[in-house]
C-alpha cells in the first residue's frame, strides 16, 4: 500500500540545487533521461503530464516497504539553442520528495529497487550515474531520475520535452503545498520515521 504524504512535513531541497537544476534545463540541458537538444522526442502536454505522473507513482511504487512522499507542481522550463533563442519546446519536469527518512546503509538498497522495476518495464538504464543516483529512460523518450541528497533525502524526477506551454507551472500549484522553511524555500528533510529504511 502505498503512503500518501499530503499532510504537512518538513522536507528541505536545498534553493541553490534547484535553481541550478532549472538552470541547466534552461541551458539544454537534461536532468533525466530524455535525451539532449539534437535527439529528444517532443511529446504532447497531456501525454507528456499523464506519463511522468505514471514514472513516479511506478517508481516509488516500486519501493518496498512502502514510503511517504510529497510531490512538487509540474514545471516547465523552456529549451534555448545555441544563439540564446527558445527554440519552441520545453522540459517538463515531476518532482516526488521521499519523507520517509533513508540511512546511508539502505540508501543502495533503494537504488537497486528502483533500477530492477526500470529494467522489468524495458526502460534503458544510464551506467554513468554516480553511487547517490540511478537513472533511466523510457522507451517513449521520457526519462526519470532518482538522487540521494546530502542530508539522506530522496528525490525523483520525471522528465520529457513538450511544446513551450508559455508557462513555468503549466498546471498549476503542487496538489498539497509543500512546508516552507525560515529561508523562505521548499523544506523537504525528511522526518517520517521507519525501522526498515531508517
Amino acid at each position: 500500500m502505498r503512503v500518501r504524504a499530503r499532510v504537512r512535513v518538513r522536507v528541505r531541497v536545498a534553493g541553490a540545487a534547484a535553481a541550478l537544476l532549472l538552470g541547466l534545463g534552461a541551458a539544454g540541458c537534461d536532468s533525466g533521461g530524455s535525451g539532449g537538444a539534437g535527439g529528444r522526442q517532443v511529446v504532447a502536454l497531456d501525454t507528456a503530464r499523464s506519463k511522468l505522473q505514471e514514472l513516479v507513482d511506478g517508481t516509488t511504487g516500486a519501493l518496498t516497504p512502502a514510503v511517504h512522499w510529497a510531490d512538487d507542481a509540474f514545471r516547465a522550463v523552456p529549451h534555448e539553442n545555441a544563439a540564446r533563442d527558445n527554440d519552441g519546446t520545453a522540459q517538463l519536469t515531476l518532482r516526488r520528495y521521499v519523507l520517509t527518512k533513508v540511512s546511508a546503509a539502505n540508501q543502495p538498497r533503494l537504488l537497486e529497487q528502483v533500477r530492477a522495476y526500470w529494467k522489468g518495464r524495458g526502460y534503458t538504464l544510464h551506467t554513468d550515474d554516480s553511487p547517490d543516483e540511478a537513472s533511466a529512460a523510457a522507451p517513449d523518450g521520457t526519462g526519470v531520475t532518482v538522487t540521494v541528497g546530502a542530508v539522506g533525502n530522496v528525490t525523483v524526477v520525471a522528465d520529457a520535452w513538450v511544446e513551450d506551454p508559455g508557462s513555468t507551472a503549466p498546471f498549476g500549484p503542487a496538489p498539497s503545498p509543500l512546508p516552507t522553511g525560515k529561508d523562505g524555500g521548499p523544506d523537504t528533510v525528511p522526518t517520517f520515521e521507519d525501522p526498515a529504511w531508517s
